[in-house]
């Protein structure tokens, strides 16, 4: 039996296009979903790959974060887990693509489990996160909602194999390390995950790079557009994107992807 994997749909923001994707239009909206996802593994047990935005979002973030990206839909990670019949304290690992607010403000439904002692980042993104937050440039990250109690980080530095059929790479893309995941599944062929380095399939396709001010030039986001578009054709992947509403959604049809 192999691993299966669910992708699990955390509401939704509803905000200008050209804040997620280059666009000259300030007119055109996007809906742009929170997303986790769940890997139930033979070997590893179940692993927790973003945990969304936190339902405390009109008190803890900033007063910028909520004009630019307002939260109309917020399921909580505790609640997307169990409608997959689990509790947070099933989760054995959590996987945090990087430390962003819709990524990791469900960290702290987590405090005194397992999972909380073993929350696997990239070294860099950690590094950008503390500097973010401890010297008032915190963007997009928030201290109150990885600083939690009794968390321990795993960091990785570089592509790291935690079992022959889930590997994680980083991308130094939308952050200094987004971390992206190579699935090989029994049934579907292998799947990355592109996470926020590349939001949506279109952003693929048009190599249209990210909005807003997330990232100082595009050249880092073409040149990881180059390198996942090698490694799709090396592994002859499916691409998972970070914030596709219509492919979220669809995936999430799909239920247990083995």
């Amino acid at each position: 039996m192999g691993m299966k994997i669910h992708v699990l749909y955390l509401g939704k923001m509803e905000f200008p296009r050209f804040r997620l994707v280059e666009c000259q239009n300030e007119e055109t909206m996007v809906v742009s979903p929170a997303v986790a996802i769940l890997i139930q593994h033979p070997t590893l047990g179940n692993i927790l790959y973003d945990t969304g935005n936190s339902e405390d979002f009109l008190q803890v973030y900033t007063k910028e974060m909520l004009h630019d990206y307002p939260i109309t839909e917020n399921i909580t990670i505790v609640e997307a887990l169990a409608k997959a019949g689990l509790t947070p304290e099933d989760i054995d690992q959590i996987i945090l693509s990087h430390l962003h607010f819709d990524h990791a403000g469900g960290l702290k439904h987590f405090v005194g489990t397992k999972a909380i002692r073993h929350v696997l980042v990239s070294e860099a993104d950690l590094k950008q996160a503390w500097w973010a937050v401890t010297t008032g440039n915190g963007g997009a990250y928030i201290r109150e909602l990885f600083d939690v109690e009794g968390i321990q980080f795993d960091t990785i530095s570089d592509t790291t194999w935690l079992a022959e059929d889930l590997g994680l790479f980083i991308q130094a893309s939308h952050t200094p390390g987004v971390i992206g995941m190579i699935l090989k599944t029994e049934h579907n062929g292998t799947i990355l995950t592109t996470s926020d380095a590349i939001y949506t399939a279109d952003s693929y396709e048009k190599a249209l790079p990210p909005g807003g001010t997330i990232n100082k030039t595009t050249d880092e986001f073409f040149d990881n557009l180059k390198r996942i578009q090698a490694m799709q054709e090396g592994y002859n992947a499916t691409l998972l994107f970070g914030h596709d509403i219509d492919q979220i959604l669809s995936w999430v049809d799909r239920g247990a992807i083995d």
